[in-house]
């Protein structure tokens, strides 16, 4: 499938009929540059509205918020017409008769000034697009809106004509069926700065959304709605058979089901009334803000508040130093004295010294007096006359005394004992030299920092909270202040409703899997009439299959999809090892991708910088584009955001070329898309076009692709 021209007239800061055309070769790449406001991302949200029109929601969270933004789809529709072009249809004097008469009959001669300004259009022309029974080679497709109406339409021509076949199934309903599905289309068309929202999905309703498209891209969903529409065939044949009771069990399970698939809905449509009004209310509280911000005060209650906490919190961390400080200044002359701690440092060690060598001393002098007793005690035991005995005895003796230890040998002359420290005292008098000499300089310099640099916030934040106070005076600050609390207390009360919703279809989804599972059993015993059981016995049978069936297929998607992320994750990531590999775990209507490292360890993707969740995202979405072998041009906003240089060559040289045979690229020239990075892109450069903009008013210019810089310049 191939684009062959697209068409915006009026459309926001289009005015007037505004055409780009490509045209197939082989270099798939083209280009649409302009600076900020001149209409990249309009250019891109045209397209998306131009296919799905109101659907546009679904396709992307961006598109609901901005729908939502706009208090729903009719005002967002009302605001893509050009606004010089609102002034002047507002301005034109019609009379409710003749307005009527125009929604009837149409627009006539006379007031077909009026169509001119109030209707704007986008047109995508397609070529090489295959439908099965349709035979077909250009399909065009134009969806316009009609400000001074509020109608909007669609037409489908296929080779030029309207086909009967199509206007039948409706053109929607076509288009999302043959052309592109909108459950895929943010894979098509995306602002690459914005996908990271793909490494960023918490909760399980974005998870159960962003599976649901994967499950389209990758052929699953098909296969799953063929396969759920013969179990509810299956029920309805045993709807219309069995006993009294068994259908009245069957009816009653059956109810409870789309009960709760009605609670679901229900709850949904709530929460996506409360999530826009949520919108409203945050734009409303930033522009109080901005409000307060102009008056001279930006402090709101809530922020008044936690300015008083900070406070607090401030006063009593100065306390606590000052508290560590007079303990440090209390050993400060021990720092200061200098030479004198050290020599009365070495007069401890002296002191200790001399004490360990009388301990020893006399220990030695015990031990030898014990021994010199013990040998005499042994002497009645020999056989010796008094001569010998006196003789042995005094030799003993004399070389005993001879070997006692002197304790006061090696002492100063002039040496005193001026301390004499316990253990105890020497062990604190150590610490207390070891902290002056090695850590209390640095410890005391870290805390006078530490304090000043409190004292100066702390001061920053009396000065808040008194100019804050003192506004209090001024009746308009006062009153913008108490409004902004109101809107964001009601705020708070509404994302808490919508946390409660979610959980009601988080329980709500757990009771409909078991009603389920309990109607599956019941349905089993229930015979079918003999008219339907011929069906029946197909319908199980093509169930048991799809079941087998999908059961590989996911398996087969599964291993393929892994393999090819990883391949272009290793590809345009320059760190090697590591992202080591890629684990898809399929669950129910969840799938989860995992990245792993050496270790086996899952790797936590929040925790990514923004430009490796970018890697990552565009990543999944080469291999999706690859996987799903959908042949759709590919669209990108925004195309080199948060990537390096090298990672920047990587997507230009090896992503843009290979994921799609017609990519298009809005990129801000010098900054999103340098020259030197032009330059390794130029060889895969079709065509190039340069959004100009005149008076609010945007246009094409066709520019030759190796003079886009020399033509800026």
């Amino acid at each position: 499938m191939f684009i062959k021209s697209i068409i915006l007239h009026n459309y926001r800061a289009y005015r007037g009929h505004n055409k780009v055309s490509f045209q197939p070769d082989s270099k798939n790449i083209f280009l649409i540059a302009g600076n900020n406001g001149f209409g990249k991302t309009t250019f891109l949200t045209s397209l998306v509205w131009c296919l799905y029109g109101k659907l546009m929601a679904d396709v992307d969270e961006k598109f609901r918020r901005d729908i939502n933004d706009a208090q729903g789809y009719k005002n967002y529709a009302r605001q893509s017409l050009h606004k010089t072009l609102v002034h002047a249809v507002d301005l034109y004097e019609i009379t409710p008769e003749e307005r009527k008469q125009i929604a009837r009959h149409g627009y006539s001669v006379e007031n077909e000034y009026i169509k001119e300004d109030a209707q704007y259009y986008v047109e995508i022309v397609l070529s090489d697009v295959f439908i099965p029974s349709i035979p077909c080679s250009i399909i065009t497709i134009r969806r316009t809106y009609d400000y001074f109406l509020d109608v909007e339409s669609v037409d489908v021509l296929i080779d030029g004509q309207v086909n009967e076949l199509a206007k039948e199934v409706g053109y929607d309903i076509f288009i999302n069926d043959f052309i592109l599905s909108k459950d895929i289309a943010k894979f098509f068309f995306f602002d690459a700065e914005k996908i990271v929202n793909i490494a960023e999905v918490k909760s399980m309703d974005e998870k159960r959304r962003l599976s649901t498209a994967y499950s389209e891209v990758l052929g699953i969903k098909k296969y799953e709605d063929v396969k759920r529409n013969l179990e509810n065939l299956r029920l309805k044949f045993r709807k219309n058979a069995g006993s009294t009771v068994s259908k009245s069990k069957l009816d009653k399970l059956a109810n409870s089901v789309s009960d709760i698939e009605s609670k679901i809905k229900h709850a949904e449509e709530e929460r996506s009334q409360i999530d826009a009004q949520i919108q409203q209310y945050r734009v409303e509280s930033t522009q109080l803000q901005e409000r307060l911000i102009r008056e001279g005060n930006a402090i709101s209650i809530e922020e008044l508040n936690k300015q008083k906490e900070l406070l607090a919190v401030l006063k009593d961390k100065d306390s606590k130093l000052k508290s560590q400080l007079r303990d440090m200044l209390d050993i400060a002359p021990f720092a200061i004295s200098g030479r004198l701690f050290a020599l009365l440092k070495n007069q401890v060690d002296a002191e200790k010294n001399i004490r360990v060598t009388e301990a020893n001393c006399t220990a030695i002098n015990e031990a030898l007096s014990s021994v010199h007793m013990q040998i005499k005690q042994r002497f009645s035991d020999l056989c010796l006359s008094d001569s010998q005995r006196k003789m042995l005895e005094h030799v003993i003796s004399d070389a005993f005394a001879s070997n006692v230890v002197e304790s006061q040998g090696d002492l100063p002359v002039n040496f005193k004992v001026l301390l004499d420290y316990t253990d105890n005292e020497v062990n604190e008098f150590q610490a207390l030299y070891d902290n002056i000499r090695y850590s209390y300089s640095t410890i005391f310099k870290q805390l006078v920092k530490e304090i000043k640099n409190n004292a100066i916030f702390l001061a920053k934040t009396q000065k808040k909270i008194a100019a804050a106070e003192y506004d209090d005076g001024n009746a308009d600050i006062k009153a913008i202040r108490t409004h902004k609390a109101e809107i964001d207390d009601m705020l708070n009360r509404l994302e808490a409703k919508s946390r409660q919703l979610s959980e009601q279809i988080g329980t709500h989804n757990k009771d409909l899997a078991v009603l389920k599972k309990q109607l599956s059993e019941v349905t089993k015993y229930i015979r079918v009439d003999k008219s339907d059981k011929e069906k029946d016995v197909i319908a199980e049978r093509l169930i048991s299959e799809l079941t087998t069936f999908l059961l590989e297929l996911k398996t087969k998607r599964r291993f393929s999809l892994e393999q090819k992320i990883i391949a272009s994750i290793d590809m345009l990531m320059h760190k090697a090892d590591f992202i080591h590999s890629v684990r898809i775990d399929l669950q129910d209507d969840i799938i989860e991708i995992e990245l792993l490292d050496k270790a086996g360890e899952i790797i936590n993707k929040e925790k990514l910088s923004k430009g490796e969740q970018q890697l990552y995202a565009t990543a999944i979405l080469k291999a999706l584009v690859e996987e799903s072998g959908i042949d759709f041009p590919v669209f990108i906003d925004s195309p080199l955001q948060k990537f390096d240089s090298i990672h920047s060559h990587n997507i230009i040289t090896k992503f843009y070329p290979s994921v799609s045979k017609q990519v298009v690229i809005f990129p801000l020239l010098g900054k999103e898309l340098s020259e030197t990075e032009y330059s390794a892109l130029l060889p895969s450069v079709n065509k190039v076009y340069v959004i100009e903009n005149a008076d609010g008013c945007s246009s094409f210019k066709k520019v030759i692709p190796n003079k886009l810089f020399k033509t800026l310049a």
